[in-house]
């Protein structure tokens, strides 16, 4: 959204308006990712971003906000940076107009939101948020990079707590509502499943008498939440549904085919996203994107064609021949059992995991890393613990440590898959980097 600094001044009632001048073209919260014509607005966290106006202003900024000190170039007061992030987000979505559609989940939120704008940027123009901005942040700065002719808004809403997907929906105002499946995920800040569902079904009860509340089927916690909204309903699943799959089968490169069944017709799908637990996926957006009016041709081809955003069930092959799965994203309980089911699948004798740990667990740390080692063990699949005992299998203390131990078990033949996965801070992208051969190990 492009606006005049002093209609930005206008709106926190600012009374030096007169001595601010320039066209806003892009909103930035992090000083060294600034573009010429941004405004900056320094938010207060681990830092005080109040500390880098000034080297926000040397790379380019046109003006900033501030809540306390003096202004520098172009500088606007408000009470609070962070509202005020929040308020000029809900400006720009009134100003564009666009129809809003909100995803939330414990797993396949990204993903989901990835193939929703690929569906329906088919037909229409879409904003979608970036990566996984997701959150008080990512979610306002979503809406602010919106063009003039956005049609739909698709925002991924994430939740560590009771209210957060609330105010989510105050800022981006959906009229839809995805719901992918809801399970043990974070729970150091939920603390048990029922704060989960409490958390998640904030989005469906957000919705209005007029809008759309898209939900999993197969799952019975979000199936349940039909009854927190008085929002249409329009369900998916692989077991039944409004949209459904039938006769599922996994292709050699671990891509699942399909019959896709809908109140808009029926078509077969090969769908260019690896793993089983994606069908789900592809049906929400499915679902989501024929009740607004996209052609099942169009879905489907966008479903086939699709590049989800990176780390997420990426499939290369080694020097050897041997297969890996590189899910190194993120991990969570449901997320880990979908990507060991992928490997379990692959058609190889010979499986390795390279796990990291599965973050923010809570009291269910040590049970739910358990539970994920025994999996592996029942699948055959050979498990390498980055400090994570609970795992079973060889632990090892580092990624690098990692790459010598997988190196020195297998040669990584034809005969091979190997999958890559832990949370964020685990940082296995660069085990794949090393295995790829895009760095020298």
């Amino acid at each position: 959204m492009d606006i005049e600094l002093t209609d930005i001044a206008t709106i926190f009632n600012e009374q030096i308006k007169k001595n601010v001048s320039g066209l806003v073209t892009g909103f930035s919260v992090d000083s060294r990712t600034v573009k010429e014509g941004d405004l900056f607005i320094p938010l207060i966290a681990e830092r005080d971003g109040h500390e880098f106006i000034a080297d926000a202003i040397s790379a380019g900024a046109i003006g900033h906000l501030y809540s306390h000190g003096e202004p520098q170039k172009n500088g606007i007061k408000v009470n609070d940076t962070m509202e005020a992030l929040h308020t000029l987000a809900c400006e720009a979505r009134n100003k564009i107009g666009a129809l809003t559609i909100g995803i939330t989940g414990s797993v396949g939120k990204t993903t989901t939101k990835d193939m929703i704008n690929e569906c329906l940027s088919a037909v229409s123009t879409v904003t979608a948020s970036k990566q996984s901005f997701n959150n008080e942040i990512g979610v306002p700065l979503t809406i602010l990079s919106s063009i003039p002719e956005t049609e739909y808004l698709v925002i991924e809403m994430g939740a560590r707590g009771i209210g957060h997907i609330r105010t989510l929906c105050e800022i981006a105002n959906p009229k839809i509502g995805v719901v992918t499946c809801i399970g043990i995920a974070h729970s150091e800040f939920f603390g048990d499943i029922s704060k989960t569902i409490q958390a998640k079904g904030e989005l469906v009860e957000y919705l209005e008498t007029d809008g759309l509340a898209v939900l999993n089927n197969d799952d019975d916690n979000v199936r349940d939440l039909r009854y927190r909204t008085s929002a249409e309903i329009l369900t998916y699943g692989c077991g039944s549904g409004d949209v459904v799959a039938e006769n599922i089968t996994i292709r050699s490169d671990l891509k699942p085919s399909f019959t896709l069944r809908s109140p808009w017709g029926n078509s077969e799908l090969n769908l260019n996203t690896t793993g089983a637990h994606n069908v789900t996926n592809a049906l929400a957006a499915a679902a989501t994107a024929m009740h607004a009016n996209v052609p099942i041709s169009k879905v489907v081809e966008a479903l086939e064609t699709l590049e989800i955003s990176p780390l997420r069930m990426e499939t290369f092959e080694t020097t050897g021949g041997g297969l890996v799965i590189n899910d190194s994203y993120n991990a969570n309980p449901l997320s880990m059992k979908a990507a060991l089911g992928a490997l379990a699948s692959s058609g190889r004798k010979e499986l390795i995991a390279v796990l990291g740990v599965m973050a923010e667990l809570g009291n269910e740390h040590e049970s739910s890393h358990i539970e994920i080692g025994e999996l592996a063990k029942s699948e055959g699949i050979n498990v390498i613990s980055i400090n994570v005992e609970e795992y079973g299998g060889h632990l090892v203390e580092t990624v690098d440590d990692a790459f010598q131990a997988l190196t020195s078990m297998t040669n990584l033949g034809r005969n091979t898959a190997v999958l890559l996965k832990g949370s964020r801070i685990t940082a296995l992208e660069s085990l794949a980097m090393k295995l790829s051969n895009k760095e020298q190990a």
